[in-house]
């Protein structure tokens, strides 16, 4: 399933896209919160660093049961992202809740 960073409509394209696993029935503060691998989350933020240099799109690294994105060159702290199940085939899932995930038919609804 792709879901988007709240953002501009005209970045709702699946370059841009998060490729998650699933995505929870519960909301966090009304957003998504979906389930991915390390290297959908990876894959999401190299998109992101190439489409917007100047953002802190950070890095994925998994640091026990936890995905880290720590941002080189800034005062932020890392976002930390536990771990919540696994693939078919036992890769790791991580819950992105905290970040503001949409899917596409979010700007087609308004």
């Amino acid at each position: 399933m792709d879901v988007y960073i709240e953002s501009a409509p005209e970045n709702i394209t699946p370059e841009l896209a998060l490729r998650a696993e699933r995505v929870l029935d519960e909301r966090w503060n009304g957003w998504l919160r979906p389930l991915a691998t390390v290297k959908a989350f990876g894959q999401f933020l190299d998109a992101w660093r190439a489409n917007d240099p100047n953002g802190i799109w950070g890095y994925a690294t998994e640091v026990g049961d936890t995905l880290v994105c720590t941002v080189i060159d800034s005062d932020e702290p890392a976002d930390e992202f536990p771990r919540a199940g696994e693939t078919a085939d036992g890769t790791p899932l991580y819950d992105l809740t905290g970040w503001v995930w949409v899917t596409a038919d979010h700007y087609d609804a308004r």
